[in-house]
């Protein structure tokens, strides 16, 4: 038994370095649990013309891990009276790593490079977002400017949001009493 594993019995925190990450997320296994996560990405907006690019949004967020992300959108189907439904997801840039029995889990890595972790992460609710940009916080009126050049995601009709989250990315996760903080 891990470290964690051990520590999940203790309301406890550790700091750690971001490589221990992947290692936590296969000892969490297949079953779908609640996290919360606190983390720092760069706004994925259109460049062109725009002052804001490369600002950053740290924020806290709740959600589940181990979601069926292929069972999901029948579910939803069914519920709006579609019989039988059938929903093949698409191609993806990301490979889920599996278990023993072949099970995935939502550690994931790049199709391109192998060496590049992933947390697939279906997000609940986000807390207190804060935007910067060159280290400085932006304002509400920045903000509304800056949102201007987010595209809008169209999930479809049946498909609810996934985040894939790089290891870097996150800067602290807790799971049960277990709370690990990203060192650096």
């Amino acid at each position: 038994m891990s470290l964690y594993l051990r520590r999940m019995k203790e309301n406890t925190s550790l700091p750690v370095d971001v490589k221990v990450l992947p290692e936590f997320l296969r000892e969490l296994g297949t079953q779908v649990r609640f996290i919360s996560l606190v983390t720092e990405t760069e706004v994925e907006m259109r460049k062109t013309g725009n002052p804001f690019v490369g600002t950053i949004k740290v924020v806290r967020r709740n959600g589940l891990v181990n979601v069926n992300h292929s069972e999901r959108p029948k579910r939803r189907m069914m519920e709006q009276g579609i019989e039988n439904p059938v929903y093949i997801p698409g191609s993806t840039w990301y490979l889920h790593e599996k278990t023993q029995d072949g099970k995935i889990i939502p550690l994931c890595y790049s199709k391109k490079n192998p060496d590049v972790k992933y947390l697939q992460f279906f997000p609940h609710r986000s807390y207190d977002p804060q935007y910067l940009l060159n280290g400085v916080t932006l304002t509400e009126q920045e903000i509304t400017i800056m949102k201007t050049f987010i595209p809008e995601k169209d999930w479809g009709s049946f498909k609810e949001p996934v985040i894939t989250l790089k290891m870097v990315s996150i800067k602290s996760i807790k799971f049960r009493k277990i709370n690990l903080s990203v060192l650096g």
